[in-house]
């Protein structure tokens, strides 16, 4: 079902650039205003000046951000800061990083993928995504005809077969390290060696694909196909550049098998504004009928969730654990692993039935903040910005891919892998 192959990746020539951990940037869409300054000012070939730009006062349709990146793309190429690598490869990537006091390690390798749309279940994604970071995303495209940062994937494979190829290939020295700003080491190996190549194409072809982080990425991916399928110059459109000869049927991914151990997924926490003083009364009522509650503390609310395996609630002063009634969760449609889901017994028995926030308020956020940080969430109920705050336990991995199999999607902001796929150490180009 899947089909990926290797590509000729673009890379950094480090005897260029020097230290790749100033060439590098985090995805776009996690780079702050503050970040974005920060890059430009790192290295005069940051990446970031592909991803996201300066803007300026005096921009119009001829010259812009997008003619920018194009501008510096290919000037950088014919000054040799970037290299096309000789022939195809497939790109092993490792992150390396410290979280719950010790260090872990999570890989996959980066490739490309023919784009299907998602009524064909062969590419799934997991959640709903915004249309307005795409109409930003095509323009990129179009201007760069490239794929400039990786989508993160998922696939799940107990076999230990790419595993074997992967442990060979990082078996000599990495071809590229960065560290990112928050300490994460990025390494790459390249595999260029057909045998071994065929060997994970094999491996993938009869599975299925979960878009774990990049859906907009994905979604721009698939619209620009469309565009180069409808337009007769489709096969000028990349003329100017022989790097792929697989063009715009296919996108880059970075694939992840979903059982490795140190693979984390944090939560979204919810913090809810603008209730009325009736729901704020029958609060504790209505969700005694759902929910087993026990007391906790802010302190130890966390902790007590996990043990618990419990949604945590935090009111000024009071911190409790809810967890569900064995009956509760036949009240929610879907299959069984959304309905173990707890961000979905969440927005399905607490946002939804209990207070009254459907699908329309979710949109329009009328009701609803988000943070990562539980302290953070409390701290906006303790500021009176918030009326109630619900925590959320780490996401098990697995449940991604489950939920995006049976053909369901989890709500917005429902997954934040951590660390993000750096971007810069592998493009292609079409």
């Amino acid at each position: 079902m899947a089909e990926i192959a290797p590509f000729r990746g673009i890379r950094y020539d480090e005897a260029q650039v020097g230290d790749l951990s100033k060439v590098v940037s985090p995805p776009y869409d996690v780079i702050s205003p503050e970040d974005r300054v920060y890059y430009h000012r790192l290295h005069p070939a940051n990446f970031v000046r592909l991803v996201l730009g300066e803007e300026f006062e005096t921009d119009n349709e001829a010259r812009n951000r997008f003619t920018r990146a194009r501008e510096y793309l290919d000037d950088w190429l014919a000054r040799g800061i970037l290299r096309p690598d000789p022939q195809p490869a497939l790109y092993v990537y490792q992150q390396v990083f410290e979280h719950g006091g010790r260090e872990r390690r999570v890989r996959g390798f980066t490739c490309a993928v023919k784009l299907h749309d998602y009524s064909e279940r062969v590419i799934l994604p997991h959640e709903n995504t915004l249309a307005k970071p795409k109409s930003q995303l095509i323009r990129l495209m179009r201007a760069t005809r490239a794929n400039l940062d990786s989508i993160y994937a998922l696939y799940a494979d107990e076999s230990g077969v790419v595993d074997a190829v992967l442990d060979r290939v990082m078996s000599g020295e990495p071809a590229a390290v960065a560290v990112d700003k928050n300490g994460v080491r990025h390494l790459q190996w390249i595999l260029s060696e057909p045998a071994e190549i065929r060997t994970i194409v094999d491996v993938l072809e009869p599975k299925q694909i979960a878009i774990a982080d990049g859906h907009h990425r994905y979604e721009t991916s698939l619209a620009y196909r469309d565009e180069v399928r409808r337009s007769k110059a489709g096969e000028e459109l990349g003329s100017h550049v022989r790097s792929d000869e697989l063009g715009a049927e296919y996108t880059l991914m970075t694939l992840v098998n979903v059982y490795q151990k140190d693979m984390t997924v944090f939560p979204t926490h919810r913090v809810v504004k603008g209730l009325g003083a009736d729901v704020l009364r029958r609060l504790d009522h209505d969700l005694g009928e759902l929910f087993e509650t026990a007391a906790s503390s802010p302190e130890t609310l966390l902790e007590d969730m996990a043990s618990a395996g419990a949604i945590g609630m935090y009111r000024p002063a009071q911190a409790l654990t809810l967890k569900p009634r064995p009956n509760s969760r036949l009240l929610m449609n879907g299959c069984e692993a959304s309905r173990c889901l707890e961000l979905n017994v969440l927005h399905k028995l607490i946002l939804e039935r209990v207070l009254g926030i459907d699908e329309d308020k979710l949109r329009n956020q009328t009701h609803i903040s988000y943070t990562r940080d539980a302290a953070e969430a409390m701290r906006l109920v303790d500021s009176g910005k918030g009326q109630v705050a619900f925590l959320l336990n780490n996401i098990a991995v697995k449940s991604v891919l489950d939920v995006a199999a049976a053909g369901e999607r989890m709500p917005q902001k429902a997954t934040y892998f951590y660390p993000k796929l750096i971007s810069g150490l592998v493009m292609r180009r079409f």
